[in-house]
């Protein structure tokens, strides 16, 4: 699980978090540049907000 996030946090925020790690540890290690990590935090944010509206429909 990530650092900070309540184990009673939604589903949503938990996949965020995770995402949000995953990116944060990239740009970390300089995998990335700080500049590559801003623009992809942003879009994996809306994407991810994007797809789990989306998945409420797929049932």
């Amino acid at each position: 699980m990530s650092w900070g996030i309540s184990p009673k946090a939604t589903n949503k925020e938990k996949l965020k978090a995770e995402m949000a790690d995953y990116l944060n540890g990239l740009n970390s290690t300089g995998e990335i540049t700080y500049e590559v990590y801003s623009e992809a935090f942003e879009i994996s944010m809306k994407l991810l907000d994007k797809m789990y509206e989306l998945g409420k429909f797929e049932k």
